[in-house]
């Protein structure tokens, strides 16, 4: 197997001398300058990225794009404020059949990820995700190391196991290729608030209530960017975070420290980390609305840090920690759940941290004079099967409402905008919001749709 690695730094290095294990593999470093190339080839050695170390003899470098033809895989490992460039140069050179596995970690403008960039740039869906808790110090002394693999077709996972067999990789996987992408991007965020925990309180107790906040924030983002809530418990998650968060490898660790010990000098431009950490809240920030930043306290207040340019970061506990769980209520009869059903459980739900559904009982719709094609036990199977909801009560009679908002501590009562005005009353309990209905579906629709 033909291998090529764009980037000959340290990450790109150190994968590549590891999947030189493998003596089924060729493995090529594509590299910025020719002295660079004569190096690795002829001396064995990265000297500027690992001083004391060989490489193995089987890793070969080039500068020549014209190889790059030649590839059966491409693996990018460069910075990501460079990768527009670098592409935009080498795309001629990059079939549609070679497999392009992303390495890099980053978020580009308008939240785009760097795995649709490429899709959109290299005219190819043939585009992994490849990220992991490694640092390339480890990797390159042969350290045992495992990656999440975010992928689309067995074809494409069955290429990564044939080429790191034989080598100290490890893999687990997912079809959340979004997930993988923005997991290794958050992880840095929150490395940096646990770094300035330690620094400030230097406490276990402290450490780990901040890191398990951390990855509460870390879940309600990965959800309301595109991800998939399980990519959280893979490598690329958990462990990614765990890695960054809590080693003195890490730069955003080490960032915050800086800033927990009051080091950070504001308005730094010449750090790297600070300026690419910069660039992803803010790109983040922009994406969300007011409703989910207000979940996120912990990402708010280092968001705000960094734009206000305080001169401390303070943490104050009961504000950032002692959040109520907001709890979101709805009621409807939820027959031939569609995705106009699923749509407005969706928006509910991003109301507030746990929701409540209320659905039809068989005996109440019969007083109010619907007749459902699917009885209230398989209604309510239906919908405890949902993401989103996270409890199904019966609803047996209009006027349960005010007892159900004060029996589940109700914050938010949401209804279809169809209603508008008929539940005012349950302001004197909770907040009170009616959702615009989806457009194009509805359950009247579908039902005469059957009956033709």
């Amino acid at each position: 197997m033909d291998i090529y690695i764009l980037g000959g730094g340290a990450f790109g290095t150190a994968i590549g001398n590891q999947l030189a294990e493998n003596l089924n593999n060729n493995v090529v470093l594509f590299v910025r300058n020719e002295s660079q190339s004569k190096e690795v080839n002829n001396l064995h050695t990265n000297k500027r990225y690992f001083p004391n170390k060989k490489l193995s003899k089987r890793l070969k470098a080039t500068t020549n794009r014209k190889a790059l033809t030649e590839a059966d895989i491409i693996f990018l490992a460069i910075p990501s404020k460079k990768i527009v460039d670098i592409i935009s140069n080498l795309k001629f050179f990059i079939s549609k059949d070679v497999l392009i596995v992303n390495l890099s970690k980053g978020i580009l403008k308008e939240g785009l990820t760097i795995i649709d960039y490429l899709k959109k740039e290299l005219s190819t869906n043939n585009v992994i995700a490849m990220k992991g808790p490694t640092f390339s110090s480890e990797l390159i002394n042969g350290a045992h190391s495992i990656f999440t693999i975010g992928y689309k077709t067995r074809e494409q996972y069955n290429r990564i196991e044939k080429i790191i067999s034989e080598t100290n990789i490890h893999v687990d996987y997912t079809t959340d290729i979004i997930g993988v992408e923005l997991l290794s991007v958050l992880k840095n965020i929150y490395a940096i608030l646990i770094g300035i925990t330690d620094a400030q309180y230097n406490s276990p107790n402290t450490r780990f209530m901040i890191l398990t906040k951390s990855f509460s924030e870390i879940r309600i983002l990965l959800k309301e960017l595109g991800g998939r809530e399980d990519s959280l418990f893979l490598s690329c998650g958990y462990g990614d975070v765990g890695i960054t968060s809590l080693n003195d490898l890490s730069r955003n660790r080490t960032l915050g420290l800086l800033i927990g010990k009051g080091f950070y000098k504001i308005g730094n431009k010449k750090n790297k980390v600070v300026l690419e950490g910069l660039k992803t809240i803010k790109l983040i920030n922009n994406l969300l609305s007011e409703e989910v930043k207000n979940r996120l306290p912990l990402f708010s207040k280092l968001a705000s840090f960094f734009e206000n340019k305080e001169a401390f970061f303070e943490i104050h506990f009961d504000s950032l920690i002692n959040k109520k769980m907001k709890t979101v209520l709805t009621y409807g009869t939820f027959d031939l759940l569609h995705y106009g059903h699923l749509e407005i459980l969706r928006r509910a739900k991003e109301l507030g941290d746990r929701l409540v559904v209320g659905i039809s009982t068989d005996e109440f719709n019969q007083v109010k004079g619907k007749n459902c094609q699917i009885s209230y036990e398989k209604r309510k199977e239906f919908l405890e099967a949902v993401e989103y909801v996270d409890l199904v009560i019966p609803e047996s009679e209009w006027e349960q409402k005010v007892q159900d908002v004060k029996n589940n501590e109700v914050d938010v009562f949401v209804m279809g905008d169809d209603w508008k005005g008929k539940f005012d009353y349950l302001t004197e309990y909770c907040d009170v919001v009616y959702l615009p209905r989806t457009l194009g579906i509805s359950t009247t629709k579908l039902k005469s749709i059957l009956d033709k």
